[in-house]
């Protein structure tokens, strides 16, 4: 059996703006504090079943490693014009630096030595053996080893899994400062899948986030002991493995470098179809219709949101627990335990979640559109706690991100796609450049522009408002002919097929409009580093996708929201924002009893007269006296500090919404008591504020009561998926709704419901803004309910 020798080291990291930053960490060989190149970081190993140690960056180690991390198909889908099969059991994926790989059966053997002057400790969280069903596993560690000192660790490798581990001393000081990584396991008999029974995949990848505090560092650094509660944390800098900004995007001037990171952290792959009640179909020898695992974990110390633009993500597996196709549940703490969609991915510290990237066709482009692309389209992914989008205090985009590639281009020799990139946009010298340096155009063309169903005007406003709590704060937000300068902006509402036309006029500075949860081309996604930034005018176009009967994998009704997308934290934060809703496809045989509408396709009646949009927004009045471009030529303007002061709750009942200039606020609404022909109220819940909330509904004593039902999030509705070929249920059609009185949302998510009073009454919907770095309770708004 082969050992891995283990150092605690410490040294000075560069960050993406140049700055020195102390750490400590985890590394593979001895290294001093004044080394230009400190060993901080385990690079990759494999303890293999048979007792051997290897190092590698790829798993299987003997597997095809895919060029820059792009797995080539197997050939074009007869089945599936401009998409492709994918090889089945072919491709090796690549791991960052920081990951150890176990396969089962085989024994974790590291001998970790202290070069420290203080007591250190290696701890893998959850690793230890399995307990009774329903307990969280032991941890498995070294306990603290005394300075000069080492000390020998052996267990077996638990399930496969991902799990987290690090120096658990001094709450999250320690892990802070950089003693972290991630323990792989993964069953050699079942290289391809997530388990025994889980979801195959193509390829995989490994996302580590992390936050880092230069003043807990500069404590550290001088041989202090860092004190939590007395030196609140505030993180500076916020890395996805390890790297931030243009160089987490790999488009630096070190080719070499940008190449790893293709093959380590930014997914990219050919279109295939994907079904999720079944990723592991197999149309032909040799082929298979899946997508790509992404292992996601929060090492750092904040709540992490990470959002996946063009494709929403299956998520089945969270914290060690594999999620259910079927009879799912809410746990107390407000979070749904079954497999779904989700375009926001909540990760709270030392959380780690599995989630299937299908790489498929954006589902609202349209196909005009899709059927011209010769190129690659990239899509972003990053964190939408807008504050870890920052480095430095400034220079967005700087923070914790990737980007995800749609390959395209088809190469004459091979027939096969190639890579196409956009030189343009390529190659930075440092986050300066790139942050100030976003491409521009006046008013570029609409692409195969079709006449629309639907249409809407986007102009740029900024005016003071008066706010419910008295207060008077300058709002940046978006305008049409009929809305008002208010906030939120006006309502996007649509049906599935329809073609919408958004036309922006930013009025001056550059502005775009992000569609979220929307899944356009990447010209009409509104991203600026993706496509580009308005100065005069653009009308994006996109089609939401219609619905099949029981197909889990189609429709698009739900709930979504849109923002601008130029310097986002700030942006958003001053108001650009409003809601969109699209609506099921109508049935003409079969239509909507007078004064309801269905939620979905499938889903069940609501009454109009009663639906509600909730939104919870804070207010942090520092960041409201800052000009458009605050921070991206590189001064700090403390856009990773954001503390807000206000704190509201938007919405109210959409059909009656006032007009003119004003912030749309609830206080109390009204939710029906369903009986006979009587619908239950709907609520639309979109959290655009930036840490995590807690919704809690409540009887007139003040007892949590559950009635509120689940029916969807991030725009796609809950689904039962318990037979590889057959149709998909709703929960409450299969008798298993999805019931709770509490939901735990972060920075984005939108979740829908209904509620169910038993009876006619007072009732409370109440909301806990939660800080994200110790989810204490900032503050807390009530909306009174009336039941009738």
């Amino acid at each position: 059996m082969s050992t891995l020798d283990v150092h605690i080291n410490e040294g000075f990291l560069p960050m993406v703006d140049g700055s020195l930053v102390y750490h400590r960490g985890f590394g593979d060989r001895r290294s001093a504090r004044g080394d230009a190149r400190p060993a901080l970081a385990i690079s990759p190993r494999v303890f293999t079943a048979q007792g051997t140690l290897v190092a590698s960056r790829s798993y299987p180690v003997g597997a095809a490693k895919p060029p820059r991390g792009r797995p080539a198909p197997l050939r074009l889908d007869p089945e599936n014009p401009r998409q492709y099969l994918v090889r089945r059991a072919h491709w090796a994926s690549f791991f960052p630096d920081r990951t150890l790989i176990a396969e089962t059966g085989s024994t974790i053997s590291v001998r970790v030595r202290n070069n420290l002057p203080q007591a250190h400790e290696l701890r893998f969280h959850n690793a230890g053996a399995a307990g009774a069903p329903g307990t969280a596993r032991p941890h498995v560690g070294t306990g603290p080893i005394a300075p000069g000192a080492s000390r020998l660790l052996q267990f077996p490798a638990p399930a496969p899994g991902t799990y987290l581990y690090s120096d658990p001393g001094n709450a999250s000081v320690e892990r802070t400062l950089g003693l972290y990584g991630v323990l792989v396991v993964i069953d050699p008999r079942n290289a391809w899948r997530l388990s025994a029974r889980g979801p195959e995949f193509e390829r995989q990848w490994l996302w580590i986030c992390h936050d880092v505090d230069a003043n807990w560092a500069r404590i550290a650094s001088q041989g202090q002991i860092v004190d939590p509660a007395r030196v609140p944390a505030q993180p500076r800098y916020f890395t996805l493995n390890g790297y931030s900004g243009f160089q987490g995007l790999g488009i630096t001037i070190d080719e070499e470098f940008n190449k790893r990171r293709e093959e380590e952290s930014l997914p990219s792959g050919l279109p295939r179809e994907t079904d999720v009640r079944n990723f592991s179909a197999s149309p032909s020898a040799g082929a298979v219709r899946t997508g790509h695992l992404m292992r996601m974990v929060n090492a750092g110390i904040v709540d992490h949101q990470l959002h996946y633009h063009g494709n929403h993500v299956w998520t089945v597996r969270s914290n060690g627990e594999d999620f259910p196709r079927s009879s799912g549940r809410v746990t107390p703490g407000g979070r749904v335990v079954l497999q779904h969609w989700e375009d926001t991915i909540h990760l709270s510290p030392l959380e780690r979640t599995e989630s299937m990237l299908p790489v498929r066709r954006p589902p609202d482009s349209v196909d005009q559109v899709w059927n011209a692309r010769s190129g690659d389209w990239k899509y972003p992914m990053h964190c939408h706690a807008e504050p870890s989008q920052t480095a430095a205090g400034g220079l967005y985009p700087g923070g914790l991100m990737s980007d995800w590639t749609l390959g395209g281009q088809t190469t004459p020799e091979s027939g096969l796609p190639g890579t196409v990139e956009d030189d343009a946009h390529h190659e930075f010298r440092s986050q300066v450049d790139f942050s100030s340096d976003q491409p521009h155009e006046g008013s570029p063309e609409t692409e195969f522009k079709l006449r629309p169903d639907v249409k809407m005007e986007f102009d740029f406003f900024s005016r003071e408002l008066d706010f419910p709590d008295g207060s008077e704060h300058d709002v940046w937000s978006f305008e049409n002919g009929k809305s008002g300068r208010a906030l939120p902006g006006p309502l996007v509402r649509l049906t599935e097929g329809q073609l919408f036309h958004g036309t922006i006029k930013p009025s001056k500075k550059v502005h775009t409009i992000h569609w979220h949860g929307i899944e356009p081309d990447p010209r009409n996604d509104g991203v600026g580093h993706t496509s580009y930034e308005v100065t005069g005018d653009y009308t994006y176009q996109w089609r939401p996708d219609v619905a099949e009967r029981g197909n889990p994998n189609r429709g698009s009704s739900g709930t979504y929201f849109y923002h601008c997308h130029v310097n986002t934290p700030l942006h958003v934060q001053m108001g650009m924002f409003g809601p969109i809703i699209v609506d099921p496809r109508l049935d003409p045989a079969s239509p909507a009893p007078a004064g309801t509408r269905r939620y979905s396709a499938e889903g069940p009646y609501y009454d109009i007269a009663t639906e509600t949009l909730l939104a919870p927004y804070s207010l942090d009045p520092r960041w409201h006296e800052m000009n458009h471009a605050a921070g991206l030529s590189g001064e700090d303007a403390g856009l990773n500090r954001y503390l807000p002061k206000h704190f509201y709750l938007l919405g109210g009942a959409v059909a009656s919404r006032p007009r003119g200039d004003r912030v749309w606020s609830i206080k109390s609404m009204r939710a029906n008591v369903a009986r006979g022909t009587k619908r239950p109220t709907l609520v639309r819940m979109i959290n655009v504020d930036y840490f995590p909330t807690r919704t809690r509904v409540m009887d007139a004593a003040g007892r949590l009561v559950p009635i509120v039902e689940l029916l969807g999030h991030d725009g796609r509705p809950f689904w039962n998926t318990p037979a590889a070929n057959g149709p998909a249920v709703h929960p409450s059609t299969a008798g298993q709704p999805l019931l709770t009185s509490t939901i735990l949302s972060g920075a984005a998510e939108k979740f829908d419901f209904l509620l169910h009073p038993p009876a006619a009454g007072k009732y409370t919907i109440t909301v806990d803004f939660l800080h994200w770095v110790t989810g204490a309770v900032q503050a807390t708004r009530t909306a009174a309910v009336t039941a009738a």
